[in-house]
């Protein structure tokens, strides 16, 4: 939903150029006298010394001559051109001294130009908004036209085309029909909804539900934890969970928690104790402290042979440089947040090896053990900082195939194959980590002849290869040749994972029959267009094997992992600033707000907006917090300490009281200092 766009007006172009001529002019004939006068009243004490300084009037002369010999006047002024209008210097006159004011038209000339400046930028500004609305109705008119020549629907096209349906002049009958063949609906994750879609299922179940005459009886049961709505990025709305709450017979609750062991159950309910009420942000969502189920016992977990606790803080410390803000910056948080976490992982994992770290009896395995992070940035760091540690990991990251090095790298051997005369082209295949050559190898190809001729026999039985048998054959053939160099290096496995992923999707692309020059003109295209966003392009998991699982909290959602470890909740987000907002609305759901308010006076308020999109931003952080400490079943790790913005947290009334959280059974707080990184585990 965008303000309504400004009603259209002439460019104030025109006034803009005549009142820069005069301004020019003005200057030619005035400018001496003008700043001679600026200059005296300054000496003379005439004005405020802290806002007119003695320079002032000399690099105010030398800039407004820069600007008219330039003659454009859409350029604008220095800022403080602003001093010279008669306005600002009758604001800033000291007590009895305004007599001494100085006068001139130049000074009329400036402020007739700067009024016309504003006028239009704010022009220009209601166009940009005007802009805005004519690209959202064509982009939204060209959807439809290309999905209606595709014969192709999305999701939220099926969501639309039966509330249009219900809302139609045949509604009712098809709401009968639905109920003659549903009696009874139920709705899992029903958090996730959003008002359209409840709007469906109250008027087909919901009202037929509530109405004891109705002719079809009907059922309707909406089940979900608001705790966990995280999807507001896809359209999830809360807010429509709560409103439909507030409507229905509240059903037995589940009291019981069948995953996590009972002192880690308690634990995380003295954290929403010391946060209070205010733990959601939203009042309506409380922490609901639940009784362990008994499928976990708190001696499943054993260290040194004791019962391990359910959960520990790690204090980390603040920076010792003497700095303003004893806090860390957001690099030197993650830095820091990290290496404690992943030192943490390696006293687990070689405790188990040792015969000390046990879950049920039986060591554990770098399988119990997930690392839970907020983006795949983050995710990439962990890894990075497990391998140096000689730690497995596999993340499941959100990554286009089609932006990955190795990409590049077939890209590169195609062009290669595609043109077996360019020695140029091939030297660059040859370097590539694919093929492997070093730059010794590389520069021996311009000295030796017979050696050169050696791997362009070598590029045309590739090439024929391809040819005769596609894509995915000639890189089956590569990767199996070099599988050994390349599992020697630290991201081995995640290469050619990446490689033999490339070849089926090529494989499949050859299909077209787009022919060798076609194909590698559909891969240079889809490098150049790689979405991350795109499920189709994700990179496939590099192993099933038993390692480390860092995920992302939203990906976390529905499982569950031995330990768990959350290195960076407690590093705050700022409000994101800029020119829009977004926050969910009652009437109009998902609202995507432009700051308008300087040119339009019937614009909704912009500060308001900004502080409920603020607010509901700080809301589905302490959701997706709550998500990340659900997850364990033996035991949570969490940093905490002087981190970026950890006031901004919804960790941080978690921990108001660390002394209170210290005495409670299962809980334990490490403080110490962080060593240095550990020695890597020798391999299995």
């Amino acid at each position: 939903l965008l303000p309504a766009a400004p009603a259209a007006s002439d460019d104030p172009l025109a006034e803009l150029d005549r009142a820069g001529a005069a301004l020019r002019d003005a200057f030619a004939a005035h400018a001496d006298d003008a700043f001679a006068a600026l200059a005296a009243a300054i000496a003379g004490k005439a004005l405020n010394g802290n806002s007119y300084r003695a320079h002032l009037p000399d690099e105010l002369r030398a800039q407004l001559q820069a600007w008219c010999a330039n003659g454009d006047w859409s350029q604008p002024l220095d800022e403080r051109a602003a001093k010279l209008a008669p306005a600002a210097l009758a604001s800033k006159a000291n007590k009895g001294k305004e007599a001494q004011l100085p006068a001139s038209p130049l000074f009329d000339a400036v402020a007739r130009f700067l009024d016309v400046a504003q006028q239009r930028e704010l022009w220009l500004a209601g166009q940009r908004l005007a802009l805005a609305h004519r690209i959202r109705a064509a982009a939204a008119q060209r959807l439809a036209e290309l999905k209606r020549v595709r014969r192709v629907q999305s999701f939220d096209d099926l969501i639309a085309d039966v509330a249009t349906a219900l809302e139609g002049p045949h509604g009712e009958a098809l709401a009968r029909r639905l109920r003659e063949q549903y009696a009874v609906a139920l709705v899992d994750e029903f958090q996730d909804t959003d008002p359209r879609q409840w709007a469906i299922f109250r008027r087909v179940f919901g009202e037929a539900a509530m109405d004891d005459e109705a002719t079809q009886p009907a059922g309707l049961f909406l089940i979900g934890d608001p705790k966990q709505a995280i999807y507001g990025f896809r359209g999830g709305d809360v807010h429509t969970y709560l409103a439909a709450a507030a409507q229905a017979q509240a059903a037995p609750p589940l009291d019981h928690n069948f995953r996590s062991r009972p002192s880690l159950l308690r634990a995380i309910a003295a954290l929403y104790a010391q946060a209070g009420a205010a733990a959601f942000v939203d009042p309506r969502i409380r922490f609901r402290e639940v009784e362990a189920g008994g499928a976990v016992a708190d001696d499943d977990l054993q260290r040194d042979g004791a019962i391990a606790p359910a959960l520990l803080l790690r204090a980390l410390p603040p920076p010792a440089d003497g700095r303003k803000k004893a806090e860390w910056s957001s690099p030197e948080s993650r830095e820091l947040a990290a290496r404690a976490c992943i030192a943490a992982i390696h006293g687990w994992l070689a405790d188990a090896r040792a015969g000390r770290a046990t879950i049920q009896g039986r060591p554990l395995r770098p399988a119990d053990i997930a690392v839970l992070v907020r983006s795949h940035e983050e995710a990439a760091q962990i890894q990075h900082a497990l391998g140096a540690a000689g730690i497995a990991a596999v993340a499941a990251g959100r990554r286009s195939l089609f932006a990955t090095e190795q990409a590049l790298e077939v890209l590169t051997l195609f062009d290669a194959l595609l043109h077996p005369g360019d020695s140029g082209r091939l030297r660059a295949a040859l370097a590539t980590v694919l093929v492997g050559l070093d730059g010794a190898q590389v520069a021996r190809l311009a000295a030796d002849e017979a050696e050169q001729a050696r791997w362009q026999a070598q590029a045309l039985h590739w090439r024929e290869r391809w040819q005769r048998h596609g894509p995915l054959a000639l890189l089956a053939e590569l990767c199996a040749q070099q599988a050994p160099r390349l599992l020697a290096l630290s991201d081995g496995e995640r290469r050619l994972t990446n490689l033999l992923q490339l070849a089926e999707t090529l494989q499949e692309a050859d299909r077209r029959a787009l022919g060798l020059h076609g194909l590698r003109d559909w891969l240079r295209l889809r490098i150049a267009e790689a979405d991350d966003g795109d499920e189709k392009q994700q990179l496939r998991l590099e192993s099933d094997a038993h390692r480390v699982q860092i995920l992302t909290l939203h990906k976390s959602k529905g499982l569950e992992f031995g330990l768990v470890f959350l290195p960076f909740v407690a590093l705050g987000r700022e409000p994101r600033a800029g020119r829009w907002c977004e926050y969910p609305d009652p009437e109009h759901g998902r609202v995507l707000q432009l700051q308008s308010e300087a040119f339009d006076p019937n614009a909704p308020d912009w500060d308001a907006a900004r502080e409920r999109a603020a607010l509901e931003t700080r809301a589905e952080d302490a959701r997706l917090l709550y998500v990340g400490l659900t997850r364990a079943r033996h035991a949570l790790w969490i940093a905490t300490g002087p981190l970026y913005h950890a006031a901004l947290s919804p960790l941080q009334p978690m921990l108001a009281d660390l002394d209170a959280l210290a005495r409670e059974p299962g809980v334990a707080i490490d403080a110490s200092a962080v060593g240095p990184p550990p020695a890597p585990l020798p391999p299995v």
